[in-house]
């Protein structure tokens, strides 16, 4: 990574209000080389160019840190090939990230990404947050840069987390939120905070919700009557 765009992390990584010492952003920039290279062979991200990728990738999924709580069981649903699950772990040596995803050979490759950066705090999964009951309950915070509805990532959020968790959406901005009322009322999620970001002329929001009460029974429903029909 060239000198501006190592300047660019740095500078944005402070503008967020995220502490760090200089072996953190090296792992970053490990973890872009590991990226690029991998995308080579499979489709982990359109994003190639350098300075995009600290941005729109880095930069961005460092920006829920601030907003994690300490010794947090952290749950990242949609992990692709490892946003944010794997820059929280860099970040955040005290919290636990499991990452989630569909896909086995992106969880193949975010399995080997954590190894070849000798994490020690994040586990890589495959499955359909909807089937994965083991690990409903579990997490304090579960994160989602996944591209879906607000009402869709809500019921796919909410079984996961302990009562008083939360939820951290990444967004663009508050547009989806009326569409998630009547989810928040059924999940028992209330809308707990949004924090309005611009990560280097890029808008973007954390919508945070808390989980007040246990997930009511029949949710998470089937993936495809979550799809079709959101609440």
């Amino acid at each position: 990574m060239n000198q501006e765009n190592m300047k660019i992390l740095l500078t944005g990584l402070k503008k967020l209000d995220v502490k760090f010492d200089i072996v953190e952003p090296c792992a970053l920039i490990a973890f872009h080389d590991y990226v690029q290279a991998g995308n080579r062979d499979m489709n982990l991200t359109a994003i190639t160019d350098e300075e995009e990728f600290v941005v729109k990738h880095l930069l961005d999924s460092a920006s829920a840190i601030p907003y994690i709580g300490q010794g947090a069981k952290v749950l990242d649903i949609g992990t692709g090939a490892g946003f944010p699950a794997v820059p929280l772990a860099v970040l955040r040596s005290d919290i636990s990230v499991t990452a989630l995803d569909a896909t086995e050979k992106k969880v193949e490759f975010v399995k080997s990404a954590i190894a070849a950066l000798r994490l020690s705090n994040i586990e890589a999964v495959c499955g359909r947050a909807e089937e994965m009951t083991e690990l409903f309950g579990k997490f304090d915070v579960v994160t989602a840069r996944a591209v879906a509805s607000l009402p869709v990532l809500l019921e796919l959020a909410a079984p996961m987390l302990k009562v008083g968790g939360e939820f951290i959406a990444y967004k663009s901005g508050e547009s989806e939120l009326d569409s998630a009322k009547n989810a928040m009322s059924v999940l028992k999620m209330q809308h707990a905070a949004t924090h309005a970001l611009d990560i280097e002329g890029n808008s973007r929001a954390l919508i945070v919700f808390k989980k007040t009460a246990s997930t009511p029974a029949g949710y998470p429903r089937r993936y495809s009557a979550i799809k079709n029909s959101p609440l």
